[in-house]
């Protein structure tokens, strides 16, 4: 029996695939397999797949060479990596060679891989769908000379159908970025869910700032991608158990500045790049800032926002060295650098939200909604 959804996984590691294939053996779609990345480009010039997934080390030709040439011959197929290895330069290359939907690390948790896929195929679909309704358009636009107005429903109809496909990949763009995030936090399993939350607490400042959702949005994703640049962090500083030496402090340090190098190459993410580089700066411009040591209103807003928000994380959740502190404390200490670490207009937002919401503010299950802030 075929099926109208059809993904191909490569990966020089036959056992591998054949658990994909096991994994994937009661779901509705076609799955095929290639062992060699010229044999998946065979394949592809055969049969009409619309998802394609790739490990990132293989002979002959890596995932990412694989993955930059699937985008040049058959740019409408959904490519993703499917690796063990998260080095910088090879997210850097996915992103901005690959353009990829997903990055997936080994092992892979079968029900969030099965989810990934479908939302894959539902990503596919909606840019077909994107691509007819944008035809239709420009049909219609041809034939507006002709047509009198009773026919302006209908254009406002067709109209309304774009924007709302258009925000639908917005929103799955999102869907992406925090699937980076969380593959960043999964490294630690102590800041599991860490970006998230602050994208979250963030956005909720953001808001109570007064701020439009355009603004708000940028906010959150800022948040969400601030610590991306852990990614180039080695994995024995980022886990350690106990306090930082002064030399893995320094290491960790880099992260703001790697994770905007991360960043630069997405077009889409322009306006998010210097909120994370600067999300590390003190508003007084002390020494203890980085990686620029800039001052007040130099520091992206987004940023310093953000900062208000990481650290009202941080203070909130488990570490391997101590305990989630009470929100009394978080409130001494903000109260304490309101002015010097911190954008006191920050400081004020957030102690407002705490004085209404109480405990509710740091609630560990929060997901940020989009369309909350687009209807309200």
């Amino acid at each position: 029996m075929r099926h109208a959804h059809t993904v191909l996984f490569v990966d020089d590691e036959v056992n591998i695939l054949k658990a994909l294939q096991r994994l994937l053996r009661s779901e509705h779609m076609n799955v095929l397999c290639a062992s060699r990345a010229h044999e998946a480009l065979e394949l592809l010039d055969k049969q009409q797949c619309q998802v394609v997934v790739t490990d990132q080390r293989m002979p002959e030709m890596s995932g990412v060479d694989l993955l930059s040439q699937v985008r040049q011959r058959f740019p409408d197929i959904v490519r993703m990596m499917l690796t063990g290895y998260t080095e910088m330069d090879v997210a850097v290359d996915a992103i901005n060679r690959g353009e990829i939907y997903r990055l997936i690390t080994k092992p892979w948790n079968d029900d969030e891989l099965r989810a990934t896929i479908r939302q894959a195929f539902d990503h596919s679909d909606l840019k077909n769908e994107i691509k007819r309704l944008n035809q239709v358009t420009r049909e219609q636009n041809f034939k507006l000379q002709d047509m009198n107005r009773n026919l302006e429903g209908n254009v406002r109809e067709r109209t309304k159908q774009l924007a709302e496909k258009h925000q639908e990949l917005r929103t799955a763009y999102v869907q992406t970025i925090r699937a980076l995030a969380e593959a960043v936090d999964a490294k630690d399993a102590y800041t599991r869910g860490h970006s998230e939350r602050v994208g979250v607490y963030a956005s909720k400042i953001a808001r109570e700032m007064s701020f439009q959702k355009d603004f708000i949005e940028r906010v959150y994703i800022a948040g969400l991608l601030h610590d991306v640049g852990k990614i180039g962090v080695r994995d024995s500083v980022i886990t350690k158990p106990d306090r930082l030496t002064p030399e893995e402090y320094d290491e960790i340090k880099q992260h703001p500045a790697i994770g905007a190098k991360i960043l630069e190459p997405v077009d889409f993410l322009s306006d998010v790049t210097p909120c994370v580089r600067h999300h590390h700066e003190w508003y007084d411009g002390s020494d203890r800032g980085y990686p620029d040591r800039l001052r007040g209103d130099a520091i992206p807003l987004p940023s310093r926002i953000i900062l208000v928000a990481d650290t009202v994380e941080a203070m909130t959740s488990d570490r391997p060295y101590r305990q989630a502190l009470p929100l009394d404390v978080v409130y001494t200490e903000l109260t304490k650098y309101s002015g010097s670490q911190f954008d006191p207009v920050c400081v004020d937002a957030f102690l407002r939200l705490l004085s209404r919401e109480g405990e509710g503010f740091i609630r560990k299950d929060q997901k940020f909604d989009i369309y909350a802030f687009i209807e309200g």
